[in-house]
């Protein structure tokens, strides 16, 4: 069998682990009826609940049974350090997953994590499964990732600082979960001067726009409300109707914005009617185009007082906002588009603008980034790996994770940056 590292090992629990397994799954029920975790609401909320619930589990079996955390691998973690194009390594402790199959008479699967040097948790009496078989629990257990099976005790993820025999030519698989560019690289600058005053043009323009557009469509969700006792004519008694008011832009609309309107039953005669469109009323503001989905296009009349009010607050919504209206901004970093990419706009001109680190960074795709002596004015150059570790670091606290502690060569670039996430709020119940 060969070992990856920074992979997992699959094995069906026998014996001691099996019953490990199970005195597991009855302290896991024992302390939900002690303290249910939070089912309904935030989903931040929830899952900082769940967190917390294992938290106090592990805490608590560490002094009652620390056998059984032993038994089971949750008191043996492993190092597991990731690196990816233009990224710094990080490493996170990972523990072992076990995972009860969805059948009458469960069946117990550990996925133990394999280390930056290829160490990992063996349960004992356990049954290592490779090739078809590991496939077919793969497939039980997640049906082709359509499934959302959880582990019986999900641990934090907590970021380590990189062990110093970390090598990354002796990773069997690179995993690249941190690599956010992609394929391509990147170059990255912190942006000031006539650049961040470009950004923050932008951005002021771009709040305006939004504001425009809540005025309009809460305009529209208004006056079709007004239609509302008409249009429940002819449904059920007791059924309730809710308008959608949104908007359309980008493609070939040349900066302009359109905007759409659905109206949808709740489904309070018949939870299957949830969600039907409703076709819309002829209304004296609006000429309402039939799109898709039961979605309507609505451009102003002409032949109405309403009308030729509605043209004048749609004329009013100033044209969409964008980074390339700045030419101080423009890059000169070409690369060959795929199809994805020209659909998107992506490409070596126009950077993205983003706020990590108390500081605007301006980033830049590119095929090949040491070829370009380009800076945009009054911007700093900005190692990207700092970027990429920044938006890493954002992301784990974004999902309640620890981030590993900040390199010193990122660290002197960002001083004001927290390295550890702070406290999480308890979740209201």
């Amino acid at each position: 069998m060969k070992i990856e590292n920074n992979g997992n090992v699959q094995f069906e629990l026998k014996g001691k682990s099996l019953d490990a397994a199970k005195r597991l799954v009855a302290e896991l029920e024992r302390a939900v009826q002690k303290n249910q975790p939070l089912q309904s609401g935030r989903m931040d909320h929830i899952q900082e609940s769940w967190a917390q619930f294992y938290d106090a589990l592990t805490k608590r079996l560490s002094k009652e049974d620390p056998a059984l955390l032993q038994a089971t691998g949750l008191s043996s973690p492993v190092t597991q350090v990731f690196q990816g194009k233009q990224t710094l390594p990080r490493a996170y402790l990972a523990y072992p997953a076990i995972f009860g199959s969805p059948e009458k008479e469960p069946r117990y699967f550990m996925y133990a994590p394999v280390s930056h040097d290829g160490k990992y948790f063996t349960p004992e009496d356990a049954v290592v499964l490779t090739g078809k078989k590991a496939a077919a629990v793969d497939n039980l257990l997640f049906a082709g990732g359509w499934l959302g099976n959880a582990p019986l005790v999900s641990m934090r993820k907590t970021g380590v600082a990189t062990p110093a025999d970390y090598d990354p030519a002796q990773n069997d698989r690179l995993k690249k979960q941190f690599d956010y560019a992609g394929t391509r690289s990147q170059l990255c600058f912190i942006a000031g001067g006539e650049s961040l005053a470009a950004v923050e043009d932008y951005r002021r323009r771009e709040k305006e726009w939004r504001a425009s557009l809540e005025s309009v469509t809460g305009f529209v969700n208004a006056l079709v409300k007004q239609q509302f006792p008409e249009m429940l004519k002819s449904l059920p008694d007791g059924e309730e109707l809710r308008s959608g008011a949104s908007y359309r832009y980008g493609g070939g609309l040349e900066g302009k914005t359109e905007i759409l309107l659905s109206v949808r039953r709740e489904g309070k005669d018949n939870i299957w009617n949830a969600g039907k469109t409703v076709r819309l009323l002829p209304n004296p503001a609006f000429n309402a185009i039939e799109a898709h989905g039961g979605e309507y296009t609505l451009t102003a009349r002409d032949d109405t007082p309403e009308g030729r009010s509605f043209k004048m607050l749609l004329d009013s919504i100033p044209l969409t906002p964008a980074l390339s209206d700045y030419p101080v901004l423009h890059g000169n970093f070409d690369f060959e588009q795929n199809q994805i990419e020209a659909a998107l706009g992506i490409n070596g001109v126009v950077p993205q603008a983003r706020d990590l680190g108390g500081k605007t960074i301006l980033i830049y795709n590119t095929d090949d980034a040491v070829q370009s002596s380009f800076t945009p004015k009054g911007a700093t150059p900005l190692p990207t790996a700092a970027f990429q570790w920044l938006q890493s670091d954002d992301g784990d606290r974004n999902t309640g994770a620890t981030p590993p502690p900040m390199p010193p060569e990122i660290a002197v670039l960002f001083p004001k940056v927290p390295a550890k996430k702070p406290a999480a709020k308890k979740p209201q119940h």
